[in-house]
């Protein structure tokens, strides 16, 4: 048993740092811990190219272009398999907290899985930064992009949480790449798809077509999504679901595809947010562009140019108008990942 903890990082050298000293004060990294030592190696793909580590034999650090989660998960899987022997693959944000017990348990349960879920990934729960008694997702629904959550802002002071319980059976599609574990099996031969940020996790999920196991004590301490918004997220929030919808069959008819993109221009535009509309346009037009379009692009040019944007009323009315009319015209077809 071996496992590749992936981490991608972009400018947050003190979570970095801080979580690098939990690991490395950890069984796995003390030779009298026969049963873990060298058994977790740190893969740290740093995007901004400044964070400086010290490296090891179990560290690793490996600059990348700026190329988004997406981007840096996939280099640190492109390093991992240059490595022989490893048995799983954790990808893990860069800035969540967690308590080492998580790595021990899950460790501990994937040296006697049985054969027939031995090929399943493994969700790692995810607490609320603020409010850390209060389990936000066990693990997460994909409902064709409405996503619902897995004992969703669970109380663990007010119920029964046992570490190391494990949930075979719930009904989840994937896992938040937060934390989750996949079996080197699968990650060798598939890759992340260049969404920049946001559903890659999704897509993957999807892909591995195994649902998730759940362990009460496997987690991580996480800000919310609703902490992290920003103009340009709704820009990825709204192209990326579009395609994994298209792939995976989940896309409705062209109408509803319609109305529901314009009942959310029509909430930034109500509220005079040009900027947020406009990208929420814009995310439209590239979602029409296909797939071969979004593994061609340059993502870090690309993402640059986005963070550039200006608009107006004005020009969202002629660009949204354009963008309606492409869409008219534009025939949906399942497209099949290459």
């Amino acid at each position: 048993m071996k496992i590749a903890l992936n981490i991608c990082t972009y400018q947050r050298e003190e979570y970095i740092h801080r979580n690098l000293s939990l690991l490395r004060a950890s069984y796995f990294f003390d030779w009298r811990k026969t049963d873990y030592y060298g058994k977790l190696h740190i893969f740290i793909v740093d995007n901004a190219r400044k964070l400086k580590i010290r490296e090891d034999e179990y560290t690793h650090l490996v600059y990348n272009k700026n190329t988004g989660g997406s981007g840096g998960f996939q280099r640190g899987i492109e390093e991992i398999r240059k490595q022989k022997g490893f048995t799983h693959v954790i990808f893990m944000d860069d800035d969540v907290v967690f308590d080492i017990n998580s790595f021990y348990l899950l460790f501990d349960f994937l040296t006697q899985v049985d054969e027939e879920n031995r090929d399943r990934p493994v969700a790692g729960r995810m607490f609320c930064m603020d409010r850390p008694n209060i389990q936000y997702t066990a693990a997460e629904k994909w409902n064709g992009g409405n996503i619902s959550h897995v004992e969703f802002l669970r109380d663990v002071r007010k119920s029964v949480y046992a570490p190391g319980k494990v949930v075979y059976d719930a009904d989840a599609d994937y896992g938040g790449w937060w934390f989750c574990c996949f079996p080197i099996e699968f990650v060798l031969h598939n890759d992340v798809l260049p969404f920049f940020i946001h559903c890659d996790d999704v897509e993957y999920g999807l892909r591995c077509g195994r649902k998730p196991i759940i362990i009460e004590g496997v987690q991580v301490w996480h800000e919310t999504y609703d902490k992290r918004m920003t103009p340009l997220m709704q820009y990825y929030d709204t192209r990326n679901p579009l395609f994994v919808n298209q792939i995976y069959g989940f896309l409705p008819e062209t109408e509803q595809v319609m109305e529901a993109w314009k009942q959310k221009i029509t909430e930034y535009h109500v509220r005079k947010d040009w900027l947020t509309e406009y990208y929420v346009i814009l995310a439209m037009n590239d979602f029409l562009k296909g797939m071969r379009w979004l593994k061609r692009i340059d993502a870090e040019r690309y993402h640059r140019k986005l963070q550039r944007a200006r608009s107006s009323k004005l020009k969202n009315a002629v660009c949204w108008r354009v963008v309606t009319l492409k869409f008219r015209i534009k025939k949906f077809i399942k497209v099949k990942i290459v």
